[in-house]
């Protein structure tokens, strides 16, 4: 599962990357990688 969000965080990173000169490009890959990255905090293991 870890591997699923790390390849999905580069993959919005990525897009980012490849799609600056349009803003909602840009703001659709910024928001893909702010839900991958509360997918993972709330699936992070709680000891």
């Amino acid at each position: 599962m870890v591997f699923i969000l790390i390849t999905t965080f580069f993959i919005a990173l990525m897009g980012l990357a490849f799609h600056r000169t349009h803003l909602l490009s840009a703001l659709l890959c910024l928001e893909a990688m702010m839900l991958t990255i509360f997918i993972g905090m709330a699936m992070w293991p709680n000891n």
